[in-house]
């Protein structure tokens, strides 16, 4: 081991550092397992270029991969000696290689200049860039010092116009895809894709690349044949270097695509008109009061009309010599009278003795408290807005509303591949067999739907609100609600498998948060949900003649009772006349009979 080795190894042991010395002559095997590391930890190289056939390690045929941020490259050398090592390097903007230069070494102060090797974009036509970065001082107690800290992605953000290649997905287009995207105008259409493009051109400005962008009509999705289509098959082809349309993140995806920072939010749900609950009759009529409050009722009625049977009785049988027309004390009289005081409609009758007297004034008084509670429930029921009864994809299967959804790539993969059974069943049941024999509309046919009322449409947010608060009046506004069939999630940047600009793209993303454009951004490009106006909202009362349904059964019912009542008391008063007129009809049927040739 040489008098380096020997220095370097010290050094690194008192600083607690795991490390292996090796000769430069060895195999490529041997070299790439040396250098093997796990995405989760890094790996510092130091390098010395005195060494003989230290060439082998880098030149033209070494992997990219071993310059991403996972490898610390620390070289010694004298410019004359790597010059042209560097420049046939696959570096990119993310390698991590420093230099120290051994030409520039001062015998006064013990002090040598640290560089920094980088190349934009060594396969797009960068060139490669040494950048002085700090001073290396032996005698000091901070021996390395950097001239400048910013991140380094700020340092390098002149990538000198290296040419990238993009993707974005729009499924129609009827303009040229340049003017498309650098119009503003009706963004409702394509928002999340025109808001990615703006971010990524504030990128191409930050770092100085320029970029050509071409149209596709999916995301990604695999096809009959296993593979995707769209965005992801130019990424997984290495067609493009990332593209300007978010991605979803989707486990099959991964081994294809690299997602980086999560700029747009994905929100998507069923919009519909509150629908009314229309209650049968006779749970309006019922829903006042307790079960176990009729039931007290009843017997209270039960009681009285026992009191009163007593009472009145008492009156007749002491009065009977005394008054005239003294009150009935049937059975039937009693009931009517009872029903009378229930209903608010007074007394048939008026009593002479004190205690037939107090008696009807605390049945009066009885009654009248309970007609107020039941008249005020019933009223507020019509008067209240309808209780919420949709909450999620079960409640909207089991409900009335016809159902539709976005005629969208997102929405369609979803129910091939989901495996929810409350979304299957409402596919199944709601969706498949529709009026348009799909299920899928249009945005403004959806929701020209919803505002007919009885439909639900799912559709994403940032399209529906901007026609929502175009086309809807307030009042139908106040009665929308929404239940999401599948969560909010965010929509990602998307580049090559270990794209070697992921960090770059991400630096740039962040720094777009972190000024606050990227809100801004979102807060034009992502519309806000209408306001309900409360204050102007208009009280519409309709009573259904399902809710009225109880009054004219009632009616029906006694007329119908009525008038079985009204032929048996005809039949009973009238006995005698009817069995002459029988007897009479009998006898002459039988002279007929007995004679039927005699006129």
């Amino acid at each position: 081991m040489c008098l380096k080795s020997i220095i370097l190894s010290k050094c690194l042991m008192k600083n607690y550092l795991q490390f292996i010395i090796s000769n430069v002559n060895i195999t490529q095997q041997k070299f790439d397992k040396l250098l093997f590391v796990t995405s989760e930890s890094k790996l510092g190289v130091i390098l010395d270029t005195d060494c003989e056939n230290w060439n082998i390690i880098i030149n033209k045929n070494v992997d990219k991969k071993y310059f991403y941020e996972t490898y610390h490259w620390l070289i010694t050398a004298r410019f004359k000696n790597i010059t042209d090592q560097l420049i046939q390097l696959k570096l990119n903007i993310n390698s991590d290689m420093q230099m120290v230069s051994l030409d520039s070494y001062n015998e006064k102060n013990e002090s040598f200049t640290v560089f920094d090797i980088y190349n934009p974009a060594s396969e797009h036509g960068g060139e490669i860039k040494v950048e002085e970065i700090g001073v290396y001082k032996k005698e000091e107690e901070m021996p390395y010092n950097i001239t400048g800290l910013q991140n380094k992605y700020w340092r390098r953000r002149n990538m000198t116009g290296v040419r990238f290649k993009s993707a974005i997905v729009i499924p129609q287009l009827t303009t040229s895809l340049d003017n498309y995207l650098a119009s503003d105008e009706d963004r409702k259409v394509d928002s999340m894709h025109r808001f990615q493009a703006v971010t990524v051109q504030q990128c191409r400005q930050f770092f100085n690349f320029s970029l050509s962008i071409e149209r596709t009509n999916s995301w990604g999705y695999i096809q009959a044949d296993g593979k995707f289509d769209g965005l992801v098959s130019l990424l997984e082809k290495r067609l493009i270097d990332f593209g300007s349309s978010p991605l979803l993140f989707k486990l099959d995806r991964m081994p294809y695509v690299d997602y980086g920072y999560g700029n747009w939010i994905l929100r998507s749900c069923f919009i519909y008109q509150k629908p009314k609950v229309t209650a049968t009759s006779y749970e309006i009529f019922l829903r006042p009061l307790e079960t176990n409050v009729w039931i007290f009722i009843f017997i209270i009625l039960c009681v009285v009309l026992f009191l009163m049977k007593i009472v009145f009785s008492s009156e007749v049988l002491l009065l009977h010599n005394k008054r005239q027309g003294l009150t009935d004390n049937s059975w039937s009289f009693l009931v009517l009278f009872a029903m009378g005081a229930f209903c608010m409609q007074g007394a048939t009758c008026n009593p002479y003795l004190i205690s037939s007297r107090i008696l009807s004034i605390f049945l009066f008084m009885f009654c009248i408290l309970i007609y107020q509670f039941y008249s005020a429930s019933i009223v507020s029921y019509l008067l209240l807005d309808p209780p919420r009864t949709i909450f999620n994809l079960k409640d909207l299967s089991d409900s009335s509303l016809n159902v539709g959804v976005e005629d969208i790539l997102i929405d369609r993969n979803y129910f091939i591949q989901t495996t929810d059974p409350d979304a299957i069943e409402l596919f199944d049941s709601k969706i498949k067999y529709s009026n348009n024999n799909s299920g899928f509309y249009s945005p403004m046919e959806g929701l020209r739907l919803v505002r007919e009322g009885g439909f639900a449409f799912h559709v994403e947010t940032s399209t529906a609100y901007p026609i929502i608060e175009e086309t809807f009046s307030n009042q139908e506004i106040c009665e929308l609600e929404e239940v999401q069939m599948y969560r909010t999630q965010p929509m990602h940047t998307n580049l090559q498998k270990n794209s070697p600009f992921r960090e770059m793209m991400n630096y740039c993303m962040f720094k777009q948060a972190e000024n606050g454009n990227m809100d801004r951004l979102r807060k034009h490009w992502d519309a806000r949900r209408p306001m309900c106006i409360e204050g102007a909202r208009k009280k519409v009362l309709n009573v259904s003649f399902k809710e009225f349904s109880c009054g004219p059964l009632a009616v029906a019912c006694g007329i119908s009772i009525g008038t079985i009542f009204l032929i048996y008391e005809y039949l009973l008063y009238n006995k005698q006349q009817i069995m002459i007129n029988l007897k009479s009809m009998l006898n002459l049927t039988r002279k007929i009979i007995m004679y039927p040739f005699v006129h």
